[in-house]
């Protein structure tokens, strides 16, 4: 990795960055770790074109290079490419590239409307990273949306239990409200972390309470 091209990066300056590094592969097109840092740059700055381009290019050099897939494969993903995201991350799945390529995939499966592979898949990646934040909060999500509420409850406390925040307390609420559990101390907790986030959600408890309400109200006159 540049580590001048680094430094400029976080101090806000891409453009020089992205400059650095393109001058020093045009000296030596063969610098793996270069290419690396240019394509996460590149689309970091919101230039998926080029990184597409670069990543290309640089798997002529490096046949089937894992890293150089997933970075393409992320590309993809951003660009709403899901077909071609697919292939790759399947791809580095079959070869049992990290947990990332696990996560990735269930993302891209879930764009495309296949909700139970996506969970299979997100269940895998919590699996091999079981710490990892955003692999517990995907799966919960995916969990939530298909009305497992028992299920994506217990990995959004998972996820809570790693990193606190305002979504995870709301939507443990709206699980334990679906299974008729006390739900109130984690909608405290949500307003107590982030007010904006759970005043801009509260229409969708209200929605939901009323659901429930009405739910309820049927079945008594059953």
């Amino acid at each position: 990795m540049n580590k001048q091209a680094e430094k400029l990066f976080n101090q806000g300056d891409k453009e020089a960055a992205v400059k650095l590094l393109v001058a020093d592969l045009k000296q030596n097109p063969k610098q793996l770790p270069e290419i690396l840092q240019l394509s996460t740059y590149l689309v970091q700055a919101g230039d998926l074109e080029q990184a597409e381009e670069l990543l290309a290019r640089s798997l002529e050099i490096f046949k089937d290079n894992q890293d150089l897939l997933y970075n393409l494969g992320n590309i993809y993903y951003l660009a709403d490419k899901y077909d071609k995201a697919n292939d790759i991350f399947q791809k580095l799945v079959n070869n049992d590239y990290a947990f990332e390529a696990y996560f990735m995939l269930a993302k891209t499966l879930d764009e495309q409307g296949k909700r139970q592979l996506a969970i299979m898949y997100a269940l895998t990646a919590v699996e091999k990273a079981p710490k990892d934040l955003r692999s517990n909060e995907l799966l919960a999500d995916l969990l939530l949306a298909n009305g497992n509420f028992q299920e994506a409850l217990t990995f959004y406390q998972a996820a809570n239990k790693i990193q606190p925040e305002a979504k995870f307390y709301f939507n443990m609420a709206l699980c334990a409200m679906n299974l008729k559990k006390e739900y109130q101390s984690y909608l405290n907790q949500a307003k107590k972390l982030d007010e904006k986030y759970y005043l801009k959600n509260e229409k969708k408890l209200a929605d939901l309470q009323e659901f429930i309400k009405k739910q309820g109200d049927s079945n008594d006159g059953q």
